[in-house]
């Protein structure tokens, strides 16, 4: 997750948000935090695209006939990348229900390899997984992905090298929140994870230590802005929300260069950060 970005997927805003009477419609009913405003979002959108393709990377933009409602924009968390091709997710958002068979139909489309999908009673949102090494994941347990989604991921890895870490998450502020495991775990560099701590589970927090990782501290003032979700572009190198100016102080210090973008209509109203809106394809 922090090797060089070379390929991305990106869902932009014109063809999720599709209008503004469409926003004004449904901002509410998919519990986001505000209306955004759509011409601003689609900007934001081509700010946002310019600003991965200068980071070197092949950006792919969603076409609208594979985006099944808003949260469509939040591209990471419908498929997962394996260690061979993709998985198709299983969400634990109703409303994101058509979400991987229709991005599924694009990797088709696209010859990207689908290793399997995760089937009822399992339930796995790409956010709640975090690749900490090649044979080593994280998965967060809560209100979006559960114990028998982790099983189906393993399956589908189809490595007996593979270790996954369950992460229990908290109630935080219910199930209408997004509470994904990558809202407190951003991998920065191979051994260099940004994190928040506070809702950690302790023996998740030394595990990490005991398999040699830093741990850099989200800034208090910013875990509510989502300054704990930074997608690394690697070589140290990471994009994260302009607003969040103290834990891009922060990576500066610790010697990554962060690079801000304009979040206020496409990340902000449904609290998805860099990570939320990109689906990396390959890195390398």
């Amino acid at each position: 997750m922090t090797d060089p970005l070379k390929r991305v997927l990106v869902s932009h805003a014109k063809n999720t948000f599709k209008s503004q009477n469409f926003l004004n419609a449904n901002w509410q009913l998919y519990g986001y935090k505000f209306e955004p405003d759509f011409e601003q979002a689609c900007r934001e959108s081509d700010q946002f695209i310019e600003l991965l393709e200068r980071s070197g990377a092949q950006v792919d933009v969603l076409p609208a006939e594979y985006c099944a409602g808003m949260d469509s924009l939040y591209v990471h968390d419908p498929i997962v990348t394996l260690p061979s091709g993709f998985g198709l997710c299983r969400m634990g958002k109703e409303l994101r229900a058509g979400e991987p068979l229709a991005i599924g139909k694009w990797l088709q489309a696209n010859q990207l390899e689908i290793k399997g999908a995760i089937s009822d009673p399992g339930k796995l949102e790409g956010g709640d997984i975090v690749w900490l090494k090649p044979t080593l994941a994280a998965v967060g347990i809560g209100y979006r992905s559960n114990e028998s989604g982790i099983q189906q991921l393993g399956a589908m890895c189809n490595s007996n090298s593979l270790e996954i870490i369950p992460v229990f998450l908290p109630h935080w502020n219910g199930p209408s929140d997004v509470l994904h495991l990558m809202s407190l775990i951003s991998p920065l560099a191979s051994d260099v994870l940004l994190v928040y701590s506070r809702i950690m589970p302790v023996v998740t927090r030394q595990r990490l230590l005991d398999e040699g990782f830093t741990l850099i501290e989200v800034p208090e003032q910013e875990y509510n802005t989502m300054g704990c979700n930074v997608l690394s572009l690697g070589n140290g190198k990471c994009l994260i929300e302009k607003q969040n100016t103290l834990t891009a102080a922060t990576l500066e210090k610790n010697g990554f260069v962060a690079i801000t973008y304009d979040g206020s209509n496409i990340s902000h109203p449904g609290e998805g950060g860099p990570t939320c809106l990109t689906r990396p394809i390959l890195r390398g």
